[in-house]
């Protein structure tokens, strides 16, 4: 076995496999062994067939299989061992490797190209960045508390429905004489009055009561596709050409009426909180309201600051490597032609993650399980779990144990694990980029903060 390397860039090198039957023979002859022992063919008992009709067999996808192995394993010790910092993954030289003859070679050779990191620096403290500081108006901050309200709210059975009010009935589809249409929508469906983007549909169902009919227009009356499709029972696709008649009936009528602003509301909304007066509950919901609001401004400056450090760091990139690696990698969802028309998104996207790498690296910042064990208790669960108020200790604590039980076997759901990864690692860059770069703090209304991101959101920085 010989592995050697040429220099084909600043960045850029071939290396060289060369194997002998040597290197492989060892291991075919072991996987031929234990073939035999699972051959059965008429004539010979089970583990008795003859070495050589095994051989005839099995031989040569068994050598290639193995010579595969032998040389990834190869390649990859060889860069282990040699410290190379590959960029990207090797990507097999198809033109330099000569075509094998599996059944007839004893010697083989494998041509590889590599690319290695650039060299670079990364100083956040030389970076001015803006963290924006999201002031609710009173009109939001009161629609926040509205929906607080509403939430706790009592819901009643009215005899005559109003504009917020939520109905319950059946949909059937007309056809063009005004009688049911055969095959047509025929589903329970539910609305909400306030929903009907149409005032002379809403107007018709305003007033009725329990088992009116009410023919209309569902495509007029719900502009938005996906709340048309939600009411049909379709999907987004099958209601697009969708401009039928419909006849509704009110099966029930529901409203929901906001709790009243007392003590046992605000308990019930905030139990950690001790509210007497609504002046204090209005500022604990906006105090509420900022932190969703912080979470926001938060990815906003995560997102911009990382654009700003790919602008400003200086690093040279192996660009023609890189564009085929990225073409090879893609499963055919990547053309070169693609490729080669943003070269400058996918550039900045190999950037980034250097340099967020780098960050990783040089600040020791790491994601660890009970982390994220911690999260799933105290960010995730209780949206799904909330704690009953006025429990016992005992309760308390077995519900604590079953929140903690929980979260350690969500752990071993892989996917979403890795996404949760993910966040609480770019919270700890967020809080990095805090405390290293030169932050102006900067208060701003959603409304502007909001434009302020759209006019923004051609970021190609992930």
């Amino acid at each position: 076995m010989n592995v050697s390397q040429e220099k084909t860039g600043d960045l850029t090198f071939s290396l060289k496999i060369e194997l002998e039957e040597k290197d492989y023979r060892e291991a075919v002859d072991k996987q031929l062994k234990d073939q035999r022992k699972k051959v059965n063919m008429p004539g010979f008992r089970p583990g008795q067939v003859p070495m050589s009709m095994v051989r005839k067999m099995y031989e040569t996808p068994v050598k290639a299989q193995e010579i595969e192995h032998l040389m990834s394993d190869t390649l990859y010790k060889y860069i282990f061992d040699n410290k190379i910092k590959v960029l990207g993954s090797p990507l097999a030289n198809n033109e330099k490797t000569p075509k094998a003859d599996w059944e007839k070679d004893t010697s083989f050779t494998f041509y590889f190209d590599l690319a290695t990191q650039p060299e670079f620096t990364v100083n956040l403290e030389k970076e001015k960045t803006t963290l924006y500081e999201i002031e609710p108006t009173e009109e939001t901050l009161d629609k926040f508390v509205e929906d607080i309200r509403m939430r706790y709210g009592k819901i009643e059975a009215p005899e005559v429905v109003a504009e917020k009010d939520m109905l319950y009935g059946h949909l059937e589809e007309l056809d063009e004489n005004g009688e049911k249409k055969e095959g047509g929508v025929d589903t329970d469906a539910t609305i909400f009055v306030d929903r009907i983007a149409l005032k002379t549909i809403k107007d018709k169902f305003i007033g009725k009561k329990k088992d009116s009919k009410i023919t209309f227009k569902p495509h007029k009356a719900f502009k938005e596709i996906n709340q048309l499709a939600t009411v049909l029972h379709k999907t987004a696709e099958e209601c697009k050409d969708f401009a039928s008649d419909c006849i509704y009936t009110i099966h029930s009528i529901q409203r929901m009426n906001m709790a009243e602003m007392n003590e046992e509301f605000f308990k019930r909304a905030y139990k950690d909180k001790d509210i007497k007066t609504e002046a204090e509950f209005k500022q604990v919901a906006k105090d509420d309201l900022c932190k969703t609001y912080a979470q926001q401004a938060d990815n906003y400056f995560f997102n911009k600051t990382g654009e700003q450090l790919v602008n400003d760091v200086k690093m040279d990139l192996p660009v023609e490597f890189l564009k085929r690696w990225l073409v090879e990698t893609s499963e055919g969802k990547l053309t070169m032609d693609a490729v080669e028309k943003d070269t400058d998104k996918y550039m900045n996207g190999v950037k980034w993650q250097l340099i967020e790498g780098k960050l990783i690296e040089d600040n020791k910042i790491e994601v660890k399980d009970e982390e994220i064990v911690n999260y799933y208790k105290t960010e995730l669960l209780p949206n799904y779990f909330p704690s009953m108020p006025n429990m016992s200790e005992k309760e308390q604590e077995e519900f604590e144990q079953r929140m903690d039980k929980i979260a350690k076997d969500m752990l071993n759901e892989r996917e979403q694990t890795s996404q949760v990864h993910n966040f609480l690692l770019d919270r700890k860059m967020t809080q990095l980029f805090k405390d290293k770069t030169t932050v102006t703090n900067k208060k701003i209304t959603m409304e502007d903060f909001i434009k302020e991101v759209n006019g923004n959101n051609s970021s190609e920085k992930k």
